[in-house]
C-alpha cells in the first residue's frame, strides 16, 4: 500500500439496515463505490447528484429556437425588411425563450426546497 494515495484502511462495522442504506446512497448518487461515497461525506459534508438530462432538453430547446430567430433574422437582413408575419414570429419565439427560462428557474428553484 506503499504507493497507494490513500493508504490508510478503516475499518466499519455496519448492522444490515446501514449498510443497506449506504448501498442504496451510493446507487442514488452514482458513486462508483461506497468509499467514494464515504470520502465525499468526510471531504465535503455533504454530496448530491446532478442529473442534467433535464438541462440538456432546455439547451436543446432553446437552440432550436434561437436558430429559427436566426433564421428569421436572415430573412430581414436579405430582403432589407421585416414584414409582419415574421415580427409576430419572432416575438412568439422570444416568448417562448421566456416561457423554458422561467419554466427551468422554477423546476430548479422547486426541487432545491
Amino acid at each position: 500500500m506503499k504507493n497507494r494515495e490513500r493508504n490508510i484502511p478503516i475499518q466499519v462495522y455496519l448492522n444490515e439496515v446501514e449498510y443497506d442504506l449506504l448501498k442504496k446512497r451510493t446507487e442514488q448518487f452514482g458513486m462508483t463505490s461506497m468509499s467514494e461515497l464515504i470520502r465525499q461525506f468526510i471531504l465535503y459534508g455533504i454530496t448530491y447528484s446532478v442529473d442534467f438530462r433535464e438541462l440538456h432538453d432546455y439547451n436543446w430547446s432553446l437552440s432550436n429556437l434561437t436558430n429559427n430567430l436566426n433564421q428569421l433574422a436572415h430573412q430581414a437582413n436579405a430582403s432589407g425588411h421585416a414584414d409582419n408575419e415574421s415580427l409576430k414570429k419572432a416575438l412568439e419565439i422570444m416568448e417562448e425563450v421566456w416561457r423554458l427560462q422561467k419554466s427551468m428557474l422554477s423546476d430548479l428553484q422547486f426541487k432545491n426546497q
